[in-house]
């Protein structure tokens, strides 16, 4: 490998950031909402051929389109020219992106996005086709400029991780001798702030359910009935109520916490380097005040502590003025973000037993598994962590900070499982990106940041034994 390498890449990228900004834009304009397939199929596909042609003219390999039955289709490169010495990097990304509503508080439309303030704006600016574009950029640069590369690739994109990946553990099951790797590398968080990048240890798991409540067979006038008939919507709040203590926002669940491993002295340590306050809080979230369970540092509880959440609550009337009604059926989304060893499977079958227990004989109970999601922790101490670790340094002149991961990456454990343990997960979004909110976008900055410790990180990578 030539010395000057990532310098000779470094002024490659560049020459040319306004073409990658643009090609970058193209890819957002895709409207691939994999909440929304298969009506989006057409967005999908025009998606992934885009990828592979993009990645073809990048210098990869054997890039591809994969097709999969009732699900997005998958994109796939590689290059593996370095030779069997030397180590194979698998990159994972998604193409696929969240829902865009409230539409009417964007204030431009989703997939069209535009440059302002040092920002991108569009749907996926963020999560995640901003970021694995900085990987792919990185590794045009590093083709177009040097012509080779220290390490061989593999590269993996999907289109359904939004919906919990559920096609994908099948693929990489299947294609365990395809993939093998020595280490995976996922781009898709947020740092804490630009001088504070972040390597994620873990992520939480996940157990996504559906109540539904059912009383009388059609709405009830409730100056007739009220009084009489149980209303399903008044059971459904005091069920939703009784899963958590009001005061502590302990979860209730006979059984929820018995799998939850305390942190670990070097775990509370880590925590303690983490710049996070209450007032921070505050600020990004644009709430009047913080809660969460009692007894834990914010840090904690947005990383390494289960939570329940309700998404949504459905039934009555919500229109203009008042219709004074006693609903027929009632339901409400829920979630569980779960920490290492909690299985969501358990934690479903746990909610499940407990609200049947709850619910009166006046309505009629029914509790679906929606989706679910098991919680991950990746070695700290790995090589690839390790490498990692300096390329981050050096591309955005600050030490990463150690954290486990609020949200869920469902795909992440059977990456583990399946292909390799070591996992650098890392990100180049902020706080402030919105994703999954209106307005998402990400900084400039932080993408082209990402872009530089790419390039560093493979020439750590291809150090390694």
């Amino acid at each position: 490998m030539k010395e000057d390498f990532s310098a000779s890449a470094l002024a490659y990228f560049e020459r040319h950031q306004e073409e990658t900004l643009e090609k970058l834009s193209q890819l957002i304009r895709f409207p691939t909402i994999s909440a929304e397939y298969p009506e989006r199929q057409a967005a999908f596909s025009e998606c992934a051929i885009w990828l592979q042609g993009e990645m073809s003219q990048m210098g990869l390999e054997n890039a591809q389109v994969i097709p999969l039955d009732h699900a997005p289709p998958l994109v796939y490169a590689e290059w593996l020219e370095a030779g069997n010495s030397a180590p194979t990097l698998l990159i994972y990304g998604h193409y696929d992106v969240v829902p865009v509503d409230p539409l009417d508080q964007w204030s431009q439309p989703p997939f069209e996005p535009v440059v302002s303030g040092g920002r991108l704006y569009g749907r996926g600016a963020s999560d995640d086709k901003g970021q694995f574009w900085a990987i792919l950029c990185a590794i045009e640069a590093c083709l177009k400029s040097n012509g080779n590369l220290p390490l061989n690739l593999k590269i993996l994109i999907e289109g359904e991780e939004e919906v919990l990946s559920r096609h994908l553990a099948a693929f990489l099951e299947e294609n365990r001798e395809r993939l093998r790797c020595d280490g995976i590398l996922i781009a898709d968080m947020e740092a804490l702030h630009p001088q504070a990048p972040l390597i994620m240890y873990g992520t939480r798991g996940i157990c996504m359910l559906e109540v539904h409540l059912q009383g009388p067979n059609h709405q009830l006038h409730s100056g007739t009935f009220g009084g009489g008939v149980e209303n399903p919507l008044n059971v459904l709040v005091r069920l939703l109520a009784s899963i958590q203590d009001g005061e502590t926002r302990r979860i209730l669940v006979p059984g929820f916490y018995d799998a939850v491993q305390p942190l670990s002295e070097r775990e509370w340590a880590l925590l303690e380097e983490v710049p996070i306050t209450e007032e921070m809080g505050v600020a990004i979230s644009g709430a009047p005040a913080l809660a969460g369970e009692e007894g834990y540092p914010l840090k904690a509880r947005i990383s390494a502590r289960p939570t329940f959440e309700v998404h949504g609550i459905c039934g009555g009337y919500c229109g203009e003025g008042v219709k004074t009604v006693i609903p027929a059926d009632v339901t409400a989304k829920l979630s569980f973000r779960l920490v290492s060893n909690q299985n969501p499977t358990i934690i479903g079958q746990l909610v499940k037993q407990y609200l049947v227990k709850q619910t009166p004989p006046t309505v009629i109970l029914e509790v679906s598994i929606l989706d679910e999601a098991q919680p991950a922790i990746i070695d700290c101490d790995a090589p690839l962590i390790a490498a990692g670790k300096r390329a981050i340094q050096r591309g955005f002149g600050a030490l990463p900070k150690f954290v486990r991961g609020g949200g869920s990456i469902p795909i992440l454990r059977p990456l583990q499982e399946i292909l390799h343990p070591h996992v650098l997960l890392t990100g180049f979004g902020l706080p402030e990106d919105r994703t999954h909110s209106t307005d998402e976008s990400i900084a400039l900055s932080q993408f082209y940041n990402g872009v530089r410790s790419v390039m560093y990180l493979f020439e750590e990578v291809g150090k390694l034994p």
